[in-house]
């Protein structure tokens, strides 16, 4: 068991260092102290890992089913040639705009501008 416990903070430690932390989900960790504590091996690990991600991914894919966006959402033919797309677009007001675009010029980016806090 000691081995194990070594095996796996030494790969949760790992995970994180490559800011992929895997120590916050609480039904992974859950398989992994099953391991550690050799109640399962660990192809019935991967297997039982396996199943979580595809419930997880059929849960969200539900979710997205069921949401208004999914519901609304309708699909518009788009021209494949630009010259033709070119004559649907709507003209720019450039007074409307001019406001909005000197605003964004007169600060800095977001990396300089510094605290946000």
């Amino acid at each position: 068991m000691k081995s194990r416990r070594s095996i796996a903070e030494r790969t949760i430690a790992r995970a994180r260092e490559r800011g992929m932390p895997i120590d916050d989900d609480v039904e992974y960790m859950t398989l992994v102290e099953l391991w550690i504590e050799g109640e399962i091996d660990i192809q019935d690990m991967r297997q039982r890992y396996n199943e979580l991600l595809a419930h997880r991914s059929a849960d969200r894919k539900a979710r997205r089913g069921n949401s208004t966006f999914g519901q609304s959402f309708k699909p518009v033919a788009v021209s494949h040639n630009a010259a033709d797309a070119s004559f649907d677009l709507p003209s720019i007001d450039e007074d409307k705009t001019t406001g909005v675009f000197e605003d964004a010029a007169d600060r800095p980016p977001q990396d300089e501008a510094g605290p946000t806090g």
